[in-house]
């Protein structure tokens, strides 16, 4: 028995598409777009951004994410210690800072405070658990525009 020309195969058309690409209609019934989800949220959803935040601290410090990921929360001090910090845990591994690697023992934000100091100054504290023993981090935001930028970034000791 013959085969058919795409069997095993998955049947695509490959011809151009000729028409320019039409605008998706708009979601809402009313004909208005939904508002943007802002990329450093107002303080309100701080509470839920900063365990993220301080999980993707671990990450790049862990060697599993570049720090110029978090070049538009921090400022240049922040990253250039962040950087330092993933080259010294990939001097004491022999790999590369930041080309996702993945780690024995992945860090965790285990446990997370939030203090609102100024209307435009945001500490926050987490602890990362790293396998059996845990590090503390201390976080300072302040407000730029309507975005947080964090300014301070301290490390404690791993227990």
């Amino acid at each position: 028995m013959p085969l058919a020309e795409v069997q095993g195969m998955l049947a695509f058309e490959l011809q151009p598409r000729l028409d320019p690409p039409q605008p998706d209609p708009p979601e809402d019934d009313d004909g208005l777009l939904a508002e943007p989800i802002p990329i450093v949220p107002a303080r309100g959803h701080l509470t839920g951004w900063i365990p993220q935040f301080a999980q993707k601290i671990a990450e790049v410090v862990g060697g599993d994410r570049p720090a110029s990921q978090l070049v538009r929360w921090t400022t240049k001090e922040v990253v250039a210690d962040l950087r330092y910090r993933a080259a010294l845990t990939a001097r004491s591994g022999a790999y590369e800072p930041g080309t996702g690697r993945q780690q024995p023992v992945r860090p965790r934000v285990y446990r997370w405070h939030l203090h609102v100091v100024t209307d435009t100054i945001v500490e926050a504290t987490a602890t990362i658990k790293y396998g059996h023993g845990y590090r503390a981090m201390a976080l300072r935001f302040e407000q730029s525009g309507e975005s947080w930028i964090c300014t301070v970034l301290n490390f404690g000791p791993y227990t």
